[in-house]
């Protein structure tokens, strides 16, 4: 290949999106079973991926959280989610055998936080951008330590990033698996093409599941995620 046919690919912009990590809003009165309730937010919400996230003194690091607990309205489903055949899309009605009542004014409400939101969230990319979708995970639900998802399209990865994403934290002495147990990662559609890319952190390597409180080890994944953020905004690749 000519070098003038070269292309070097890098990023001078990292996004988080944290869209799970608050208890607000939840309106315990609006569901048929508070305790069934508080037992689903305890387990389903991304305690502190705020705090492990978001570094400090990165200007080139954006972050953006949502304000409301993904029981009140999920910022992470899509218009027409599929999920909303179960009660599950962006404005929650059912789950895990607990339901919602919520009125049509109430509904309209929280879907327009959700678009604004979304514009939010995509006025902070560009075509250098990578994506960060933040999130955890129950440890009962698998054994790894670290789940990195991504997408078959357009905003997938070059192998050589998500191999770098997945080799800092086995560096690190985490176990890595991709799209395992989660696949995905949310890709607004713009007029550029960026990548994306999902960290799903296993609760148990920085939280006491019990209490809800962070353990020791959370410094440790915090300095991680910054070294590794260190890393994607100085590495580059031609591709």
């Amino acid at each position: 290949m000519r070098k003038a046919e070269i292309i070097e690919k890098s990023y001078d912009n990292l996004v988080l999106n944290i869209p799970h990590a608050s208890v607000a809003g939840l309106g315990y009165a609006k569901w048929d079973d508070k305790v069934g309730l508080i037992r689903e937010v305890r387990k389903w919400t991304d305690w502190y991926t705020d705090f492990i996230f978001i570094p400090e003194d990165r200007p080139m690091v954006k972050s953006i959280t949502a304000d409301y607990s993904r029981f009140v309205v999920d910022v992470e489903r899509m218009v027409n989610d599929p999920l909303n055949d179960i009660g599950q899309g962006i404005v929650y009605t059912k789950f895990n055998g607990i339901k919602r009542t919520i009125d049509e004014e109430e509904r309209l409400g929280m879907m327009a936080y959700y678009y604004a939101y979304i514009k939010q969230l995509k006025g902070m990319l560009n075509e250098h951008s990578l994506l960060v979708d933040c999130h955890s995970f129950p440890s009962d639900m698998s054994d790894v330590d670290v789940c990195i998802g991504v997408n078959n399209d357009w905003s997938r990865p070059t192998e050589f990033v998500i191999e770098l994403v997945a080799e800092v934290f086995k560096q690190a002495g985490y176990s890595v698996m991709v799209n395992q147990p989660y696949s995905n990662s949310i890709a607004p559609q713009m007029e550029f093409s960026y990548d994306s890319i999902m960290i799903e952190l296993n609760k148990r390597i920085y939280l006491n599941e019990q209490e809800l409180e962070l353990l020791e080890s959370a410094n440790k994944v915090k300095a991680t995620l910054d070294e590794l953020y260190m890393l994607l905004l100085n590495y580059w690749e031609e591709l």
